[in-house]
């Protein structure tokens, strides 16, 4: 494996974008090779990364001598095609949430990965962060008897941002606030509680176009945790992504995507120091992590067969909203 570990990007759309303005500045990792099928979009993010080489098709990519790692960033539909090509070669994959959209591809898939013995992973944003503070924080006990954990989301804004960047976000068929956003913490939860079962859900919005859900209201239960659910890109307002674990004696509640505050019954607070930047902060552990993973050490990434539980849970989310209405 060469010094920095060579990453050949598959998509660069909005998030493989980020992926390769992060990994050129990271000590450990490099964006090594790029395809994109658009090639006026390839040759354009490329302009500026003249140390990213290009080629024709993701087979070449696979195969290129410099790529370590696979990274595939392209829309969910295609990513078994690419993840399992990657894992035939006998290359380590790392994927972009969900999994994939098909259930059965997905299964298919996970079976690949064990049995072919390839590294896989899956990049959830609490795989590192503030999602391994929380899971550091609950095996010590700091917070005492979990009393339930609950996530309210409300991304108008963010939708009408990463739907313009990637308009298949915005539709039913591959996108969504569920598989997009909530994906995160339903991993999160089966991070730090066990399983992830479906007690009730309530789906409103977009499917009489083909267009995604606007509005999900859920109760979980992971490993006996209750976990409530509620997550909508309806009505005026900032964005807001808080998941709160509400313990005995302490509880936890992660804000902003990135963020982690503390409560022993006063006032919230930061937990640990607040970085200028969070997003680019957070980029750098998960990269670490990365890192970790693709050399063989100690990480803390999920696998394909984790990332296909949360993908399950999903889709039952989906099913059981749309059915309940």
């Amino acid at each position: 494996m060469n010094e920095r570990i060579g990453i050949g990007l598959i998509g660069l759309g909005s998030i493989g974008q980020r992926m390769l303005r992060n990994a050129a500045q990271h000590a450990r990792v490099r964006p090594a090779v790029a395809f994109d099928p658009d090639g006026a979009r390839k040759t354009q993010v490329l302009a500026g990364h003249p140390e990213v080489e290009s080629v024709a098709d993701v087979q070449a990519l696979i195969e290129h001598p410099d790529v370590d790692v696979v990274y595939v960033a392209s829309p969910p539909a295609t990513h078994a095609a690419h993840a399992s090509a990657a894992l035939a070669a006998g290359r380590p994959v790392l994927c972009e949430k969900p999994l994939g959209i098909d259930l059965d591809a997905s299964r298919a898939l996970v079976a690949q990965a064990a049995a072919s013995g390839v590294p896989n992973a899956v990049n959830f944003i609490y795989a590192s962060g503030a999602g391994n503070a929380l899971a550091r924080t609950l095996a010590a006990g700091t917070l005492g008897r979990v009393h339930g954990a609950e996530l309210v989301v409300h991304g108008r804004d963010w939708a009408a941002r990463r739907y313009a960047e990637a308009p298949w976000l915005a539709r039913d068929a591959q996108g969504g606030l569920l598989r997009e956003v909530v994906s995160h913490y339903l991993f999160l939860s089966q991070r730090l509680f066990g399983t992830v079962e479906v007690i009730d859900a309530r789906l409103a919005g977009g499917e009489a176009d083909g267009a995604a859900e606007t509005r999900i209201i859920a109760e979980l239960r992971c490993g006996g945790v209750p976990v409530s659910l509620l997550a909508s890109t309806e009505g005026a307002g900032p964005d807001r992504f808080e998941y709160t674990v509400w313990g005995e004696r302490e509880s936890r509640a992660t804000v902003g995507l990135y963020g982690l505050i503390g409560s022993d019954g006063g006032p919230w607070q930061p937990v640990g120091e607040v970085p200028a930047d969070p997003a680019a902060h957070w980029f750098s552990q998960q990269l670490d992590n990365i890192a970790d993973w693709a050399g063989g050490g100690t990480h803390s990434m999920p696998d394909f067969e984790a990332a296909f539980a949360v993908q399950t849970a999903i889709e039952g989310l989906r099913r059981i909203g749309r059915e309940r209405g």
